[in-house]
């Protein structure tokens, strides 16, 4: 067999290779081309799997190791017989870890007490219920909406959007839908964000798109004072400079990017391989996952101060990320090369290929 991989997934090879031949290739410079002879893709979320890019191949078992599906055209894949696995909540400790952090240097930089701020989740799935259970233990009062969920019959508490939106910390994680019931393309719009509070906090870690970034852009011009955390945008790797500028916290898709998180989502496809295939995994997940020191919770009080986020930057210091971004586009120095796209994409493209090891800190 030939598997066709995302160079950025770990342990691909030392997973994969007894059973075939391995090809890794920058996910979002796999084409067709690649795949005339493969027999398996592996991916993460850029690269587009459609039937423009597999109607060439012989590919049978398509693998996403990430917990979103809008970059695959599913149904193109069940038309064709091709298998399909993907990765849901491989990295939604990461995500919940990355929100904690976003929300403790939000507080110590506007000198919120945490005690007296309310948390809206949107989303109340793997990653938000992951959210739901940090804040919970640290005292911090949160609110959850989520509709599907709640029409499925989930016995949580879920409130509006309205009732989210009046949170002084609003945090995204949804999948990106256009159609149905509940469509989340824009979900975020203008109204909603001109019906939050002045010194409020809105956090995207799940898709660009969920966001409206021109309506973003527009309130913060406007003089609307919502601090935005973003680690994803619309139209990636093409990322608005204009909304960079404006935001508190500006990262590249790197929220889920711990090392377990990662591996997770490999050793899930591994899984999967092992069950399509009727053969039993020789490696456990518990051998692949490196061992890391743990966060405590602070037993000062957390809520003023810094203290929270001073407790947490051992760990995982969400500003380093910042910078790293602010600088990698800030050395897109003339005004032309700044408004290329392509050089936009490529410096976007590079953050995340050349991420640091970054170690989940919290169980």
């Amino acid at each position: 067999m030939k598997i066709v991989a995302d160079e950025n997934m770990p342990l691909v090879k030392e997973l994969f290779e007894p059973f075939a031949e391995v090809q890794l290739i920058a996910g979002r410079k796999i084409t067709s081309k690649h795949l005339v002879d493969a027999d398996m893709l592996l991916v993460r979320s850029v690269t587009q799997v459609s039937q423009s890019l597999l109607q060439d191949s012989k590919v049978k078992f398509v693998g996403s190791a990430t917990i979103g599906t809008d970059h695959i055209d599913q149904n193109y894949l069940a038309e064709q017989g091709i298998q399909f696995v993907f990765a849901p909540g491989c990295n939604a400790q990461a995500v919940a870890e990355y929100v904690l952090s976003a929300i403790a240097y939000w507080a110590q930089q506007q000198q919120k007490d945490l005690a007296q701020c309310r948390v809206g989740i949107i989303g109340a799935g793997n990653v938000g219920s992951k959210v739901a259970q940090v804040l919970e233990l640290l005292g911090i009062e949160y609110l959850l909406n989520d509709p599907p969920l709640a029409e499925q019959g989930d016995s949580r508490p879920f409130v509006s959007l309205e009732a989210i939106q009046q949170c002084g910390v609003v945090t995204c994680h949804v999948p990106l839908t256009n159609n149905g019931k509940h469509p989340t393309y824009h979900l975020i719009d203008q109204k909603f964000l001109a019906g939050m509070a002045n010194d409020s906090l809105l956090i995207n870690t799940s898709r660009g798109a969920v966001l409206d970034n021109k309506a973003a852009l527009q309130s913060r011009q406007a003089g609307h004072n919502i601090d935005f955390i973003l680690d994803v945008w619309e139209n990636e790797p093409d990322v608005n400079l204009q909304l960079m500028d404006e935001t508190l916290i500006a990262t590249p898709h790197i929220a889920g990017y711990s090392q377990e998180g990662k591996i997770r989502g490999t050793y899930q496809l591994y899984q999967a391989f092992c069950q399509w295939q009727g053969i039993e995994p020789e490696l456990t997940l518990k051998e692949l996952l490196p061992q890391a020191p743990k966060w405590s919770v602070p037993s000062q009080p957390y809520a003023q101060s810094g203290v929270l986020y001073q407790s947490l930057q051992p760990f995982y210091d969400i500003q380093q990320d910042d910078s790293q971004m602010r600088q990698a586009f800030g050395q897109i120095s003339d005004q032309v090369s700044r408004h290329n796209g392509e050089t936009i994409a490529e410096e976007f493209d590079n953050l995340r290929k050349n991420y640091p090891q970054r170690l989940e800190f919290w169980s």
